[in-house]
């Protein structure tokens, strides 16, 4: 009975520490958020469980609604169900999310990602933060994407435009786009289709949106018919809040991660 009370204790520690083992293994990274900066502007970073220093990952930058990055625990209240959900975890990558305090521009006229009327200048913030990204962790530079809903769907259509991988006129990072419920207020949709074309994209956008309208996907979606890489998804169930939905979906992280850029693409191409 002596023998047995002595046993308990050190049985108790060898279990503890056998059940945290991975906590123990080199490399291993929790899923938590890195707050930095860039040209003033606040990003998180978030780097795969597990990750090896070994291995290169592909990069995610995302790009918020209106408002949502004034304050980040509910910015993250929204989107960590996203990354932390089944369908993003089939792929280990590096998430990057720029937040934008726009207390002072509530209607995000100014302060934006780009592909509004006005403002933008967060469009190159966002790109130094990747930028950084690509140079301090062990990034695949051929596989770098961007997606956004909203205000931050139409930050991603500005991004495609410049700064993909092929034909980007700003630079060439991104390896593929998903706009959800997004558009461009200024571009004219005959040349970005142009620019555009046998880039990979999928616009994807609620059919009943009283918020976005959906002229500028039906548009692109009209003249890159056919075109390698590029889809287009009408939800007839859904209005302006597709994200909840779409970004739970597998097959649209599935499509995204098999995209891949050039092989020259450079973090400062």
């Amino acid at each position: 009975m002596r023998l047995r009370r002595l046993l308990l204790p050190v049985l108790l520690v060898i279990a503890v520490l056998a059940g945290a083992g991975h906590l123990l293994r080199p490399g291993f990274a929790a899923p938590e958020w890195i707050a930095a900066e860039a040209n003033g502007m606040a990003y998180d970073v978030r780097l795969p469980p597990r990750a090896d220093p070994n291995q290169r990952y592909p990069v995610v930058l995302y790009l918020h609604q209106l408002a949502m990055g004034t304050d980040r625990a509910t910015l993250h209240s929204q989107i960590d169900p996203w990354f932390d959900g089944p369908a993003f975890a089939r792929h280990p990558a590096i998430v990057v999310v720029p937040r934008l305090d726009q207390s002072h521009d509530p209607g995000g006229r100014l302060v934006n990602f780009g592909g509004k009327k006005e403002g933008g200048a967060d469009e190159a913030n966002a790109v130094a933060a990747v930028r950084a990204v690509l140079a301090r962790f062990p990034a695949d530079p051929t596989r770098v994407y961007v997606t956004g809903n909203s205000m931050g769907g139409m930050g991603t259509w500005a991004m495609m435009l410049s700064y993909n991988a092929w034909t980007g006129t700003r630079g060439r990072i991104f390896a593929a786009g998903l706009p959800l419920a997004g558009a461009h207020r200024t571009a004219n949709p005959d040349d970005a289709a142009r620019r555009l074309k046998g880039v990979p994209i999928w616009a994807i956008h609620g059919a009943h949106d009283p918020e976005v309208s959906l002229d500028w996907d039906r548009a692109m979606a009209k003249r890159l018919q056919g075109q390698p890489g590029f889809r287009y998804t009408e939800d007839p169930h859904l209005a302006h809040d597709v994200w909840d939905t779409w970004y739970l979906r597998p097959e649209v992280w599935d499509w995204l991660f098999a995209q891949r850029a050039p092989a020259l693409a450079a973090p400062n191409g």
